[in-house]
């Protein structure tokens, strides 16, 4: 197990994931999962996230599912990730005592359809990940604080949505590679029975996995559809 230059991998799930792959370290010093060859992404990215009312944080697992590399991206390339863009998807929690989850349209693409005249969200994704019975198990299971599948684009500091949307615009209209990114937020230090531990660790890999192989498809179907 591989040591992370940030957080030394202080957490008890990370023996444990090794049963899924080997552990490495990003360029940026991040602790990263290689998995084994039968899954649909290429790494998981472990970012920790600091609660602003303790102490404690929850773990963001990223999943990255490379498309299109920058080397062999393509001038019409360009409209494919525009395209795609207007299919990001979010997890949204329903009910208050029992929780359900369902996948809608990404917040920050609502935003940018008020900005950029040429772009439409689009539920093509959302549809697909709602019909997807051992997704939505799985999303039961791990009850996650957050889920967002979004396209790679280079980190924007600003807490300012309208300078994020201005600055994103840039990127927009000239990418550079098609990536997505499928990032699971849990709350895993409240959880004290280790079996249910097991099981959510084993849930978020799998739903990582579901959402990867739905990504792949819908880039395939509406690649073709162009």
């Amino acid at each position: 197990m591989v040591k992370s230059f940030t957080d030394d991998l202080l957490v008890p799930f990370a023996k444990y994931l090794e049963n899924y792959g080997t552990w490495d370290i990003s360029s940026q010093g991040a602790s990263i999962l290689i998995p084994h060859s039968h899954f649909h992404f290429d790494k998981i990215l472990f970012l920790p996230k600091r609660l602003y009312y303790s102490a404690d944080k929850t773990w963001n697992f990223i999943a990255s599912v490379p498309i299109i590399s920058k080397n062999q991206f393509k001038q019409n390339d360009i409209k494919l990730y525009q395209n795609l863009k207007c299919i990001e998807a979010e997890v949204k929690k329903l009910g208050v005592l029992k929780k359900k989850f369902r996948f809608q349209e990404h917040s920050i693409s609502l935003k940018l359809q008020e900005e950029i005249p040429s772009f439409e969200t689009r539920s093509f994704l959302t549809e697909i990940l709602n019909e997807d019975r051992d997704l939505m198990q799985l999303m039961n299971n791990i009850s996650p604080e957050n889920l967002q599948i979004q396209l790679y684009s280079p980190r924007i500091q600003t807490s300012s949505i309208k300078e994020y949307i201005n600055q994103f615009k840039i990127y927009y209209q000239n990418p550079e590679e098609i990536i997505w990114n499928i990032a699971i937020e849990k709350y895993l230090d409240s959880i004290i029975s280790k079996k249910k531990y097991t099981l959510v660790l084993d849930s978020i890999i799998q739903a990582l996995d579901l959402c990867a192989i739905h990504v792949i498809r819908g880039t395939n179907i509406i690649k073709s559809r162009m």
